[in-house]
């Protein structure tokens, strides 16, 4: 989508409704009945976002919101937040831009009401893409109540990847398109600061020996531009697809849940710098301790 195209389609956005939805997986009935009343049971809330999914077998499903596997009750992720938090997912269609999801009605809509329940603190988790709207949501939206935002394996700078066309459903042509390179780095060009009293951190995800997840570099899961507003970042084994249902990567998400999350001076972001992009290990956690 060419950036004018990009900018109507988000000028525009308010006036349509994209189809999004919400669960609460914990709930020991109907946990995948969408938008049922909260049940609260915690003071801390965690609202879980999800990535692409190509429908390519159902192009049609990807024009409403569909959880994915991490995101429901028996899956690694919600067993290790669930002690700790209310933990809710969120879903939306993927016939749009995703820089139009953070704008979406439907995302501010079940934001206010985790605020309005009272909770302490809302924490954000966006797998891939979902990081992107994660992040998205509390720069053009900081006073909402989100306390926190924790990415996955998310391409801030984009993905080679998006640029394939081949066999990828019309449908989802709009949304697979914002992920490449140059339109993510058209979009990081844009003068946004993320807000400082906002927790952020990077959950970097390393496959095999590259220095990649096999889909999103390193430098796009912790980008330059983050590293100078000195976002942490966690270095975790797990190639992209299973960056929120393997061991490695579902215990550091839950450590970050739980602890507070400050921003790093500049000798720890060069520390981490070296870690990430020198270091030869293929697992391990930094700034957070070493996870052996």
């Amino acid at each position: 989508m060419s950036p004018f195209g990009l900018a109507l389609v988000l000028a525009l956005l308010p006036l349509f409704q994209l189809p999004t939805s919400r669960w609460q997986p914990t709930l020991p009935k109907n946990a995948d009945v969408a938008n049922q009343p909260l049940a609260i049971s915690k003071t801390k809330a965690v609202l879980l976002v999800h990535g692409l999914y190509l429908q390519i077998l159902r192009p049609e499903k990807a024009g409403r919101p569909e959880t994915q596997d991490w995101q429901k009750p028996r899956a690694p992720l919600i067993k290790e937040l669930s002690p700790d938090f209310d933990v809710y997912t969120f879903a939306y269609a993927q016939t749009m831009p995703v820089d139009a999801v953070s704008l979406s009605l439907g995302l501010r809509a079940e934001v206010a009401r985790l605020k309005k329940a009272g909770y302490k603190e809302i924490i954000l988790i966006g797998h891939s893409a979902g990081g992107i709207v994660s992040r998205q949501f509390i720069e053009r939206f900081p006073d909402t109540g989100v306390t926190k935002v924790i990415q996955v394996a998310t391409p801030n700078d984009g993905s080679e990847y998006a640029t394939i066309k081949l066999g990828i459903p019309k449908l989802q042509l709009p949304y697979l398109q914002s992920l490449a390179p140059e339109s993510r780095q058209r979009e990081i060009a844009r003068p946004r600061k993320l807000p400082a009293d906002i927790d952020f951190c990077c959950v970097v995800c390393k496959g095999g020996n590259r220095q990649s997840d096999t889909i999103v570099s390193f430098s796009s899961q912790w980008p330059e531009e983050l590293q100078n507003q000195g976002v942490p970042a966690v270095l975790v084994p797990s190639y992209h697809n299973e960056a929120m249902r393997a061991d490695a990567p579902v215990k550091a998400i839950g450590e970050l849940a739980r602890e507070k999350l400050a921003r790093w001076t500049r000798e720890e972001v060069e520390q981490g710098r070296k870690v990430l992009f020198e270091a030869q290990t293929s697992k391990g956690i930094f700034g957070l301790g070493l996870i052996k």
